[in-house]
């Protein structure tokens, strides 16, 4: 096969669904080793690629992605922060976070398909709800372990700046991108 019939197919395959899957499991795999070691619950670029993956896939691939990320997560593959997987860490501390993530991302992706008008305000706000349920489902499971003012402190607290930064990022990103 000569080099261009390999880029032909190569390109070929990336517009394919398969190869987006794919990509959109690479990028959440990659995202989730960037990270910043905090307890219970660790920084990662993990929600960048739950937006990113919101703000450009349809809702159903995008639900796909991610339930098929946490799945091999949960069956051992390390795909989590550290190179990390098994079931164990969809029922720990971070749990509620998996969860919101495969929620944030097909309704990331519902909410901006919605509209029409793509402002950097409209992507921000999308990205913005997206991470409020992953917040707030994280929360929620992560009261389980050790309460539920722990919870905001350690859960939601070291992440709103952070989370800030990022979304403000991506959807500059994004937009110009969309230029």
């Amino acid at each position: 096969m000569q080099a261009s019939q390999k880029l032909s197919f190569l390109k070929t395959y990336i517009q394919s669904y398969s190869g987006q899957f794919v990509i959109g499991v690479i990028l959440l795999f990659a995202c989730s080793q960037i990270h910043i070691p905090l307890k219970p619950v660790p920084i990662t670029l993990q929600t960048v690629a739950i937006m990113l993956i919101g703000l450009t896939y349809k809702p159903r691939q995008a639900f796909e992605i991610v339930l098929a990320y946490l799945l091999l997560g949960a069956t051992g593959v390390p795909v989590f922060s550290e190179f990390s997987g098994g079931y164990a860490y969809l029922l720990g501390p971070t749990g509620g976070y998996f969860a919101g993530f495969l929620v944030a991302a097909p309704l990331t992706a519902w909410i901006f398909s919605k509209i029409t008008h793509k402002t950097w305000g409209i992507i921000f706000a999308s990205c913005a709800v997206g991470q409020t349920i992953i917040y707030s489902l994280g929360v929620i499971w992560l009261t389980k372990f050790i309460g539920f003012e722990a919870a905001i402190q350690s859960g939601v607290v070291p992440f709103i700046l952070p989370g800030v930064v990022k979304t403000i990022l991506l959807a500059s990103i994004v937009k110009a991108l969309k230029r």
